[in-house]
């Protein structure tokens, strides 16, 4: 398992170090070689100083930790390099298909129009019966799209899932979350998600045209699109946490605390995220303060990995 974050000569020495063997650090060696390099640089081992300076393994504990998140990290680039390609290909396919047909009810079809857009969007929802399912960003196609609480909800279909970004802990909209699950329908959280989209009764689906911020959308019933955008939105779905969250510790943060954590795991800085989250920076580092003791974390790195335990992240 370590020779997938580094070359099996540093992963040989890391389990001679566990094992016992000391390695002393020549200081006239000038820069360490490759395999100590490898060790200090991934935190799997460090140097004790003295007079004759040694390489000393981490725990196996902590090298397990350090393990599994670069093996998240990765599969989190996987699942958004797939969700990339995915999504591509379908805007294409769909643009094709409506430039071929020109049928009364098109495979696909573009619309720009801002008040057609409110509207088939709320009737979509309305129409659901046997499952909606919905991935839901802030903001996308436009203006028109800001968040507000699933039409659905006056009378919600068998299966009603979503996916909400994190972003709507904060709040101004978490009783869209809130809502949303008193009233029946199921809901995840996500840090970040690839697209916004809209499928009911796996006959017609909506996504942005281009990008968020862009007025327009896809209206879509080709059934092999849909069958698509499905198995986009399961694969979201299963790296989604579940909200409310269950007994797991993580009911210890507020739902603000949360989000701020969430966002802190992605290397944002202090300034940056008082900008996101619209509060001042010494208010950023009260809730910071709290998260790290609520986690029992002296470290941000200790509270990413609590996070990650926790599956908020």
């Amino acid at each position: 398992m370590l020779e997938q974050i580094m070359s099996t000569d540093a992963a040989d020495l890391y389990w001679r170090l566990v094992d016992g063997g000391a390695h002393v650090v020549e200081s006239d060696t000038g820069p360490f070689r490759s395999a100590e390099d490898e060790l200090i640089k991934t935190g799997l081992a460090y140097v004790d100083p003295g007079p004759h300076p040694q390489l000393v393994a981490v725990a196996p504990s902590a090298a397990a930790q350090i393990v599994l998140r670069h093996a998240a990290d990765k599969l989190g680039e996987w699942h958004q390099d797939t969700a990339r390609t995915v999504t591509n290909l379908l805007r294409r396919d769909v643009v094709t298909s409506a430039r071929a047909r020109a049928a009364t009810h098109p495979l696909a079809e573009i619309i720009t129009d801002s008040l057609r857009i409110t509207k088939l969007v709320d009737d979509i929802q309305r129409a659901a019966r046997d499952e909606l399912l919905s991935c839901e960003i802030p903001i996308s196609a436009g203006t028109v799209c800001l968040p507000r609480l699933s039409p659905a909800a006056t009378a919600p279909p068998t299966v009603w899932r979503t996916v909400f970004t994190t972003s709507y802990l904060s709040p101004e909209w978490q009783h869209i979350v809130d809502t949303t699950v008193r009233l029946g329908g199921h809901a995840r959280l996500i840090a970040v998600a690839p697209m916004k989209m809209l499928v009911a009764d796996r006959s017609q689906a909506l996504i942005p045209l281009d990008r968020p911020g862009v007025g327009g959308v896809l209206l879509i019933r080709a059934a092999v699109v849909i069958d698509a955008l499905v198995t986009l939105f399961e694969s979201i779905w299963e790296r989604a946490t579940p909200y409310p969250p269950g007994n797991n510790g993580s009911d210890t943060l507020t739902p603000f605390e949360r989000h701020i954590a969430t966002l802190l795991c992605t290397g944002v800085k202090d300034e940056e995220l008082a900008a996101v989250v619209h509060v001042s920076l010494r208010t950023v580092r009260r809730h910071i303060a709290s998260i790290m003791t609520k986690l029992d974390a002296d470290t941000r790195f200790a509270a990413g990995v609590q996070l990650a335990k926790r599956g908020l992240i």
